[in-house]
């Protein structure tokens, strides 16, 4: 699931939700920090874990 990022309209305060593409039809936001419901939303970038413990590039194997 995607992780959105939302920034108030009335105070700045930004924010994330992790949700699906379907509930964002539905959705009724508040902002955390001032309770208001004017937030704007926008895609944030996602990162990936790989079970490469070593720290290496892609497709290292972390030993040299």
């Amino acid at each position: 699931m995607p992780i959105y990022e939302f920034s108030c309209s009335k105070c700045g305060h930004m924010f994330e939700e992790i949700l699906a593409f379907s509930d964002l039809e539905n959705l009724a936001l508040e902002c955390p920090a001032c309770k208001s419901t004017q937030v704007a939303r926008g895609l944030s970038t996602f990162a990936t874990a790989s079970g490469d413990a070593g720290g290496g590039s892609c497709g290292s194997t972390g030993f040299t």
